[in-house]
């Protein structure tokens, strides 16, 4: 699942989604973001209605491979202040459609478990 990232400078980098919940994300893009950065994200739940909220870099791995491809995964925590942004969120991950992303390479896991929330 796509998503465009931007940080408070206005510059823009494109990533990956690879774990989603109403918490926060790991996300892998070509850029490193730096621990406690603040950024805009707009994830691609649905192309045409991209889901956008701020969240903060808790953690962030460099994972380039020897062919100097550059590979970053954060830990980003969502920063929803607003309950019917939250709420849209919860809607989307608990959807019946709706299906952790995964990265070409990764094993796949059981199917999501739903939540008594």
């Amino acid at each position: 699942m796509m998503v465009s990232i931007y940080d408070p400078d206005g510059n823009q980098a494109y990533g990956v989604i690879t774990d989603v919940s109403v918490g926060g994300a790991k996300i892998v893009a070509g850029v490193g973001f730096p621990a406690g950065a603040s950024l805009l994200l707009r994830i691609g739940f649905d192309p045409d209605a991209p889901y956008s909220t701020s969240g903060r870099v808790i953690w962030c791995q460099d994972q380039s491979d020897a062919k100097h491809r550059a590979s970053f995964s954060h830990g980003i925590r969502f920063m929803i202040t607003d309950p019917e942004q939250e709420e849209r969120l919860r809607a989307i991950l608990e959807s019946p459609g709706f299906e952790q992303p995964v990265l070409p390479g990764q094993p796949v896991t059981a199917s999501k478990s739903s939540s008594s929330g």
